[in-house]
């Protein structure tokens, strides 16, 4: 079974307002939702794929 995230979770998670992933939800970008009745989740599945695939690497030696 899927782990399903509220928006309000997930936005604290990722930094971002709730209304920015409404924004999403709409525009059916970025991250899987799931509406179940009146409520909007996102999978976990997907927020940690979104997670991973905007992570910036470090790189050794660079200077600040």
């Amino acid at each position: 079974m899927r782990k399903l995230i509220r928006l309000s979770s997930a936005a604290e998670r990722l930094g971002v307002k709730t209304a920015t992933l409404r924004d999403w939800f709409l525009k059916r970008k970025h991250l899987d939702f799931v509406k179940a009745g009146r409520a909007v989740c996102v999978t976990e599945d997907s927020l940690e794929r979104f997670i991973d695939s905007n992570m910036i690497p470090h790189v050794e030696g660079r200077r600040a």
